[in-house]
């Protein structure tokens, strides 16, 4: 049985929106297999996931949702117009610490810092609450985080690690220390980071793949294994090699360095999101490369990847979320009842169920 929600967002120079059903609605035609699909149209891609108990914060491009998932309709929005926190629309991470403080990504407008009545936002050029006041800390040239484009958060103890597109910053609570290529990094624009079991920190770049052990950086990239071959015509790969400009990609085309995420499995295996060249697995020696195709992966760009409380990976890509438990692949798509095939962000509530974040709204998978 599929049963639909419609979250509609209405966008004008302020985000601003209700949670409705409609009136009387019909009995949808039960679906012939399981799981069922819960959907949320929201009108904007939702870029991130992340639970604080029963609250799901959703970040979305033109915004943050807070939902509680124990109510059909109960929800808050919050954007740059009613935080006084938020300094960009745009979300691309939310991660939550261990005393629910929500971090917040964004494009354009640094790290936001909520802890439920106070907002406080990191810049490279300064941090505090959004008054440019005397609450407003000016750090020195070099001290601050690393781009005001954010992409992912690792919390590591008291510490926390930043993803920005001018490197991987570290974060002691009062300033910032950023790794560039100068350090090690494979490529300045990082957009993942994990932690592995044995304490080892893994980056995603537009160039590869790094770890780091605290001292030392490594570097993988195609050559040693990642990712899958791409074909092009010559001119295409010509195209493919030009440098980066301030606030865009030359290369929008499939790329085997560009790792978008990173999951790691209860045996210390890696999982690497890319660009169009499909999900890459490493074991610390031996790298193997799933590409979309039949009993495999449901797309060949990896946007998101999360491991479940039973050691499942779940990957959302450009064609569908698939499931993978070591030996057998499921892609679930539209046709099954997900919301769109273009999938950006999973997590996993308390009961088990899993939640998708996709092009045009969210999906509650219900097994």
């Amino acid at each position: 049985m599929r049963i639909t929600l419609f979250l509609s967002i209405i966008l004008t120079s302020y985000l601003s929106g209700c949670l409705h059903r409609p009136p009387n609605p019909p009995t949808p035609p039960p679906l012939k297999k399981t799981p069922y699909f819960l959907n949320f149209e929201t009108g904007a891609n939702i870029k991130s996931l992340a639970f604080e108990g029963p609250y799901l914060w959703l970040g979305l491009s033109s915004g943050i949702i807070r939902y509680d998932t124990r109510t059909q309709d109960q929800y808050k929005i919050y954007t740059n117009r009613n935080t006084n926190g938020l300094l960009a629309n745009g979300i691309y991470k939310i991660a939550v610490d261990a005393k629910g403080n929500k971090w917040i990504g964004t494009y354009g407008g640094g790290l936001s810092h909520f802890n439920g009545t106070r907002w406080q936002t990191y810049t490279p050029y300064g941090g505090g609450e959004v008054t440019y006041g005397p609450a407003w800390t000016i750090y020195p040239t070099g001290s601050g985080l690393g781009d005001l484009w954010v992409y992912d958060i690792l919390f590591e103890g008291d510490s926390t690690w930043i993803a920005t597109w001018k490197g991987a910053s570290h974060f002691d609570g009062k300033s910032f220390v950023t790794y560039t290529e100068e350090a090690g990094l494979l490529d300045k624009w990082v957009y993942a980071i994990a932690k592995d079991k044995n304490g080892l920190l893994w980056f995603g770049t537009e160039g590869g793949l790094n770890s780091f052990d605290g001292s030392t950086w490594k570097g993988y990239t195609h050559k040693d294994g990642l990712g899958a071959k791409i074909m092009r015509p010559k001119h295409e790969e010509d195209s493919a090699t030009g440098h980066h400009r301030q606030h865009q990609k030359d290369n929008q085309m499939g790329n085997p360095n560009y790792v978008l995420d990173i999951a790691i499995d209860d045996n210390n295996v890696l999982w690497i999101g890319t660009w169009g060249a499909g999900l890459s697995r490493f074991d610390g020696l031996n790298w193997q490369t799933y590409i979309a195709g039949n009993n495999s992966i449901g797309g060949n760009f990896v946007h998101a990847l999360e491991i479940d409380k039973e050691g499942i990976l779940w990957a959302g890509t450009d064609g569908g979320v698939s499931r993978f438990d070591g030996t057998n692949w499921i892609t679930y798509t539209t046709q099954d009842g997900l919301q769109d095939n273009n999938v950006f962000s999973i997590a996993f509530d308390a009961s088990g169920n899993k939640w998708f974040g996709t092009w045009t709204g969210l999906s509650k998978m219900i097994d």
